[in-house]
């Protein structure tokens, strides 16, 4: 149990920071199209969850090679690439069953897609923020600039229209 809250832990305060470190990023590039930020931060947030597994996969390297925490079955010898695997299939709840774990080590696998399921919640949730935030801006200045240039458009065509007097006759 204490393996799983250090590890939920750890990813907690990654995913943390990145989001602050995201949040800053899209503050400090005010000039970048509001499309081109959203896809950075898409992209730093699959980061930071790829990280988080990573913390998760050491952790199951340590519990078992280390700590004596229990084993995985379907693999003869679990190499860092398939703790990774692993790690990735239980944070974003795939659970293939290829490969899992026996012993303690049930319960860590057990509490990582809980983990996971609140980080990638989080992240979708800064996400819409970050959409609503960049493309509100672009849709209130391009609502600005069209409202000025049909404001525009509107008095160049009452200059030019014929002045029609109470009579109905055009004067010129």
């Amino acid at each position: 149990m204490l393996l799983a809250l250090l590890l939920i832990t750890a990813a907690v305060a990654i995913h943390f920071q990145a989001l602050l470190a995201l949040s800053a990023w899209q503050e400090r590039s005010a000039g970048a199209s509001g499309h081109f930020k959203v896809l950075m931060i898409i992209f730093g947030l699959i980061a930071a969850h790829a990280v988080e597994a990573g913390v998760f996969a050491a952790g199951y390297a340590l519990g078992e090679r280390w700590l004596r925490l229990g084993t995985f079955v379907g693999a003869a010898r679990m190499s860092a690439s398939q703790f990774f695997y692993f790690s990735i299939e239980a944070f974003t709840t795939q659970g293939v069953g290829d490969v899992y774990p026996i012993g303690p080590l049930r319960l860590v696998a057990s509490l990582e897609p809980l983990a996971g399921l609140i980080l990638i919640g989080w992240s979708t949730t800064f996400t819409f923020l970050a959409m609503g935030l960049d493309w509100r801006f672009a849709r209130a200045f391009s609502s600005e600039v069209d409202a000025g240039s049909r404001e525009e458009n509107t008095l160049k065509q009452r200059s030019r229209a014929p002045d029609l007097t109470p009579s109905g006759r055009e004067t010129l």
